[in-house]
């Protein structure tokens, strides 16, 4: 924790304490409301003091704050309440969701930990106690029933800090306190929110300002303000921010932080999942991009090197002012040894020409994470974003091309790389899975993904037209100790697509079939996990398997590197050894190369059976699969697949029954090979979901 320097006259303490007890864990970022408010305070001649307890242990957080309150002495506490949980499902689950990410559950409730904290804060001072932040502002009316502050800050602090003394005065302790001198705040002296002084009638002025009245609260007017005239980092800030991070993960070689800086607020867009409008304002107002770059420059010339330019997104409406920055970051980096990279939220629509994305990653633009609803225009239309499925594949494709290309030209290794898609907003349906999961099948998508996450419910909200989407009777929140017998909305509160849960069955239904699409149909990670060792040990037998080989030994062909190291095998001893190493399983654990060669011997024994082959795989309905397989997505196979099988036992018997007698165990594996290689998972409702048409 650091303090401001200077003080204000007369007095040895701080005007204000920042403090913070919604930091996300997983995902820790030192609050840009304490470099902000921070700024607006000094404005105002007021001085401040910041302290985030995400890395205090809550057993300690009597002495540490103990310790702040005296070192500091300030005349007003302030509580950011950055989010109200993550949003996520898979934080409050019952049990660990099929193909989320690992995650502790149940463990993160920024209400209950900032709640938590204001009554150790009663219990230690009697300082005033303001709430304010993101999360705050978008549940503003039942958190101050719920935290009971003595103020609250709805939306930006602009006004409440210009009139700091007033609002004191009003509500505050020195002020007579929203207790008064007695409990009900009606003390004889008549400083209580009741009696005859500055009283809570007198702060109706300040604009988003809430403050006590009676037993319960009044919130002002709300005005929504545009974004700092001047720089907001100061050398104490910074200082801050790196003993929050440690300064290698910010200054050093390899850094991971990216530090914000305001560019834009507020978005004239309805995305029904987004509270954002609400709580920054329908209009978007652009900083001063002279202020902006004086404190990217700032940070710049103390060592930052990654930037994240805090806006809805860059380009509401029209590409002009993600070209002004570029062209800014341009100059900015012209002579540093090490150039600052900078990135931000970004539309598809407008959309960019090639050429306009190769000059943002000159600039050192960093392409930044979106997550598409779909790849369908009605189902995009629902859910209100401003670009349909052009605009997203276009954006998509574009920049993953030409990132790379980027990245190769200058001999730098490429990223891992996830796709990330909300296919299970509220509008999602059957046709909505499938009309996407095509689009991802004809362009090949999924291979340039090492993952894929795909957010599979709604963190409901109320944006003041009702719960978002179409919760339905599916709605539910989950509090610390499980599912509530209501709808609270301070509590992670979620729904499922209805259509997907009546076409799937339940929630825990389309958990596992969006864990299946994931690893399936929008990335390689199930190819990436492939076995061949296990596979040969399930469907073949020592004695079968060194058959093969026999047959093999004069065979032409493939000349890769496994092929060589089968083909030297079956030389030395017939591939006596091969066989034992792949087979055993008792066998001391190999080199990783040891799959590829199971694999590749298994392409061999069936290039060896191919006519056979050929006609079975005819027979199931996938004509030319062998020869053409590295040309067929698992999304085509399983299409084909599904057209006439309901289970994979019916392929594995239609297979037996085509197979030559004689000989029909090598074209039965090369079906397995198949089935193994591209995740066939048949049944009736899954491919409801996967291939309506």
């Amino acid at each position: 924790m650091s303090d401001a320097s200077s003080q204000t006259p007369g007095r040895q303490g701080v005007d204000l304490l920042l403090l913070s007890a919604s930091n996300y864990p997983a995902l820790p970022i030192y609050p840009y409301a304490f470099v902000q408010v921070s700024a607006l305070a000094a404005r105002h001649g007021l001085t401040t003091a910041r302290l985030d307890l995400l890395h205090t242990p809550k057993g300690e957080w009597r002495p540490v704050l103990a310790a702040a309150l005296e070192r500091t002495d300030p005349r007003l506490i302030g509580i950011h309440l950055r989010q109200l949980d993550s949003i996520f499902i898979w934080n409050y689950a019952e049990t660990d969701l099929p193909g989320a990410p690992a995650v502790r559950r149940n463990s993160y409730w920024p209400v209950h930990e900032t709640e938590q904290l204001i009554v150790m804060l009663r219990e230690l001072t009697e300082r005033p106690i303001m709430v304010g932040g993101f999360g705050f502002t978008s549940q503003a009316v039942a958190l101050l029933e719920r935290l009971r502050p003595d103020f609250g800050v709805v939306g930006e602090p602009d006004q409440v800090l210009a009139r700091l003394d007033e609002v004191l005065a009003g509500g505050g302790p020195d002020g007579g306190g929203p207790d008064g001198n007695g409990p009900d705040g009606n003390g004889p002296d008549g400083h209580g929110l009741d009696g005859h002084g500055l009283d809570g009638h007198g702060l109706d002025g300040i604009a988003n300002l809430a403050h006590r009245r009676g037993d319960g609260f009044t919130v002002n007017p709300r005005v929504f303000l545009p974004p700092a005239d001047r720089p907001e980092y100061t050398e104490d800030i910074l200082r801050d921010l790196l003993e929050f991070y440690g300064s290698e993960r910010v200054l050093g070689p390899r850094p991971e932080v990216h530090v914000p800086v305001e560019v834009q607020r507020g978005c004239p867009y309805r995305c029904y999942f987004c509270t954002e409008p609400m709580v920054k304002g329908r209009q978007h107002r652009v900083r001063d991009l002279d202020v902006v770059m004086a404190d990217i420059r700032f940070l710049a010339d103390r060592g930052v090197t990654r930037i994240w330019l805090v806006c809805s997104e860059i380009n509401i409406g029209r590409n002009e002012l993600l070209f002004e920055l570029a062209a800014r970051m341009r100059r900015l980096n012209r002579g540093r040894a090490r150039p600052v990279h900078w990135t931000c939220y970004l539309l598809p629509n407008p959309e960019l020409e090639r050429a306009e994305i190769r000059l943002l990653l000159e600039s050192y633009f960093e392409p930044s994470w979106n997550q598409f609803g779909s790849y369908d225009d009605e189902n995009l239309k629902r859910t209100r974003v401003p670009y349909r499925a052009r605009h997203a594949v276009l954006a998509q494709v574009s920049w993953l091309e030409e990132e790379q290309a980027f990245l190769r030209a200058r001999g730098l290794p490429l990223p891992q790389r996830r796709l990330d898609m909300f296919l299970g907003n509220s509008y999602a349906t059957p046709g909505t899975v499938a009309a996407t999961l095509r689009t991802v099948s004809d362009l090949r998508l999924a291979e340039r993904f090492d993952d894929s996450l795909v957010t599979r419910a709604t963190r409901v909200f109320d944006l003041g037209e009702g719960l978002i989407g179409e919760p339905g009777d599916a709605v539910y929140s989950v509090g610390p100790q499980g599912r509530l017998d209501t709808v609270d909305l301070l509590y992670p509160t979620f729904s499922y697509p209805p259509a997907l849960v009546a076409a799937l069955g339940d929630a825990r239904a389309v958990d596992e079939f969006f864990a299946h699409v994931e690893a399936t149909y929008l990335s390689r990670a199930y190819r990436a996990r492939l076995d061949w060792r296990a596979f040969l040990v399930r469907h073949t037998e020592a004695a079968e398997l060194a058959g093969w080989c026999g047959r093999l030994t004069s065979e032409e062909g493939d000349t890769s590197a496994e092929v060589r190291a089968i083909r030297a095998e079956l030389a030395a001893d017939g591939g006596t050894a091969l066989v034992k190493r792949l087979l055993d399983p008792t066998a001391a654990p190999e080199p990783e190369g040891l799959d590829a060669l199971a694999r590749t011997l298994v392409e061999l024994v069936v290039a060896a059976g191919l006519p056979g082959v050929r006609e079975v795989l005819t027979a199931i309905g996938l004509p030319g699969y062998w020869d053409d397989r590295a040309g067929r997505t698992a999304y085509q196979v399983c299409a084909a697949l599904a057209a006439r099988f309901t289970r994979v036992e019916e392929v594995l018997a239609a297979a037996r029954a085509a197979a030559h007698p004689g000989d029909p165990a090598v074209p039965l594996l090369a079906v397995r090979y198949c089935l193994y290689d591209n995740n066939v998972v048949l049944r009736p409702d899954y491919t409801r979901v996967l291939f309506t048409a």
